[in-house]
């Protein structure tokens, strides 16, 4: 324990010092969540997006080829 106005000053400036690095840290930890978190929300994201553009090509797919189906079996020509 400080005796002096300039000991406990030190000793003031060292605690804040110290409860600054720490919530430095504590802050610096849940950006790194944060940006965790969202890079697999995006990666969840493009996996949908994708799923989507497949099922819609397999369904342009299979409508061409029951108009082509369609058109074969007409004996329309």
């Amino acid at each position: 324990m400080a005796d002096t106005i300039r000991g406990k000053l030190t000793e003031a400036g060292n605690a804040i010092s110290e409860t600054a690095t720490k919530v430095g840290n504590k802050i610096a930890e849940k950006a790194e969540e944060a940006k965790d978190w969202a890079k697999e929300k995006a990666h969840q994201a493009q996996n949908r997006a994708e799923e989507a553009k497949d099922k819609a090509e397999n369904t342009a797919e299979e409508a061409r080829q029951d108009a082509k189906a369609k058109d074969d079996n007409c004996g329309c020509s």
